[in-house]
Parts: structure tokens; C-alpha cells; sequence
């Protein structure tokens, strides 16, 4: 179910497509977000730009997703270690 939705990011409207509630959601939380951040540099870099402290905010983005796909792929690992480890401690025990 396919919603057209309105969000704000600084105080700008923006009309977005939801595919769910559960999308809204996260898109509504995004775009809070992006202000949250946006006010955090504004402080820290006040002779900033409007576009230099919404690149800074991108960039904190991507970083951030950067660093839970490298977590994500740590975890898949270590799955597939385990579950080797597991299937080997299982064969063994059935020769016991």
C-alpha cells in the first residue's frame, strides 16, 4: 500500500512515498534526524553554510551505515564460525 506522505527537514516540505507504516515510520524518523543533526553542526560550526552543514550531515549518514554493514558482515562471520564449530562438536559427540 503505496501512502504519499509530507515530511519537513528544516522547516521545507517534502512529498515522499511510504511503501508501509512500518516505511513511513523510519522515513519520519529520518527526516528528524537530519534536523536533530543539522542543529548539532549548526552549533559546533556556526560560520558553516546551510549546504557545507547538510554535507557534514550526509556524510555522518553514510559513515554510520558504513560502519554497521563492516558490523553486519563481523557478525555473519562469526555466525558461520560458530555454527562450524557447533556442527563439529555435534559430529564428534555422536561418535562418543
Amino acid at each position: 500500500m503505496r501512502r504519499k506522505i509530507t515530511i519537513r527537514i528544516l522547516n521545507r516540505q517534502f512529498p515522499v512515498a511510504a511503501e508501509s507504516p512500518e516505511k513511513e515510520r523510519q522515513i519520519r524518523e529520518a527526516a528528524e534526524k537530519v534536523d536533530e543533526k543539522y542543529y548539532e553542526y549548526m552549533k559546533m560550526f556556526p560560520d558553516r553554510s546551510t549546504d557545507e552543514i547538510l554535507s557534514f550531515v550526509a556524510l555522518n549518514g553514510f559513515i554510520e551505515a558504513a560502519e554497521l554493514q563492516e558490523a553486519e558482515k563481523r557478525r555473519l562471520a562469526e555466525e558461520g564460525m560458530l555454527e562450524a564449530e557447533l556442527k563439529g562438536y555435534l559430529e564428534n559427540s555422536d561418535k562418543i
